[in-house]
């Protein structure tokens, strides 16, 4: 089981780094520095990229499952 939970937490730190780095400059930019500075702006947008992330690294292990890599 700790094979499992280490290759999930991998694959979400990744993933996480992976689309903050695609994605935060051009959202900083859209929602304007004073609304990221001192409105909701960066709490939405970690909340929208963690969620993301989760995703991914739900569908990359159930892909990996269904291939056949041993996980657990």
């Amino acid at each position: 089981m700790i094979k499992f939970w280490l290759i999930a937490i991998f694959i979400f730190i990744i993933s996480t780094y992976i689309l903050s780095k695609l994605t935060l400059k051009s959202n900083r930019e859209e929602t304007g520095e004073r609304i990221w500075r001192f409105g909701n702006g960066r709490s939405v947008y970690w909340r929208i990229l963690t969620l993301c992330s989760f995703g991914i690294t739900v569908v990359i292990m159930l892909i990996m499952h269904w291939i056949g890599i041993p996980i657990l």
